[in-house]
């Protein structure tokens, strides 16, 4: 338990500092680093992580993912996205096909699951940094409230889960989650999304919450975070592993803690496109 927390605390500490710089190239490094973690972690569960020419154009999908909103304006950005996902699908695929002919042993069905769980992570932290340049003021805001509707859905799952749970949810996969943890943490972060914008608009007197719009986050943010974790699980279960990683000791991997976010993260940025959490006064 010492060591959970204390590791949670570091990396508190850590996104804090990252959010510091939300302004800047920092901001987006940061998060190329995560993807670029996430998809080694998921290759390094497949033991893929010697396929290096796979491993290589995967990694760089991410780390070009996160910081292509800080290099061109919005269009273009999502332009460039789309183009160097094309790219990497085509190359990905052509990877598959060679190794699939040169060994009847490789599972074509694996290389596909890593092929597009890197795209899902590429797309995950493009939204991240979309969502910080999409908008001057509120950038830092939307990140913020973005990851908390990714994040905070667990702690109301699991004390409704605790203490109401009767019905699995999906019990091959995740022998713990219940249906009415799941009720309960979208109840949970819906009401937990308002009061982050409560306190964001105490900070920032210029604004005011779209209460209806931070539970509508809320709520989708529960259901899609628990897609993305159960996805994480239902990989960790096929490669027979406990967590994809140690870079959090206590806590896993890097994929193991933004597993949620690979969901949420996108639906949040297409949200945002449309809507807003907070009005201006």
């Amino acid at each position: 338990m010492k060591t959970r927390i204390i590791s949670a605390l570091v990396a508190i500490v850590l996104l804090a500092g990252v959010l510091y710089f939300h302004s800047t190239i920092v901001f987006n490094a940061a998060f190329s680093l995560i993807g670029c973690l996430m998809v080694y972690e998921l290759f390094h569960a497949y033991k893929k992580e010697k396929s290096w020419v796979f491993i290589g154009v995967s990694l760089l999908f991410p780390a070009y993912s996160a910081i292509t909103p800080r290099l061109f304006v919005l269009s273009s950005g999502i332009y460039s996205f789309i183009l160097v996902g094309f790219a990497y699908i085509c190359v990905c695929t052509a990877i598959i096909i060679i190794d699939s002919g040169k060994s009847r042993q490789f599972d074509l069905g694996r290389g596909f699951v890593l092929m597009l769980y890197t795209v899902l992570i590429s797309v995950s932290v493009f939204s991240i940094a979309y969502i910080e340049v999409m908008d001057i003021r509120l950038g830092l805001y939307n990140v913020i409230c973005s990851l908390c509707a990714a994040w905070l859905a667990d702690s109301g799952a699991y004390f409704a889960g605790t203490f109401f749970g009767r019905h699995k949810l999906c019990p091959t996969i995740s022998p713990k989650k219940t249906v009415e943890g799941l009720i309960g943490g979208i109840l949970s972060n819906a009401l937990i999304m308002m009061l982050a914008g409560f306190i964001i608009s105490k900070i920032d007197s210029g604004l005011a919450p779209n209460y209806i719009i931070l539970a509508a986050a809320g709520v989708l943010g529960a259901v899609l975070g628990l897609i993305g974790d159960l996805l994480a699980s239902l990989v960790k279960r096929q490669c027979g592993i406990k967590d994809y990683g140690n870079i959090m000791p206590g806590h896993g991997g890097a994929l193991d803690r933004f597993d949620s976010v690979v969901f949420v993260a996108p639906a949040m940025a297409l949200m945002l496109t449309r809507l807003s959490f907070f009005l201006a006064l």
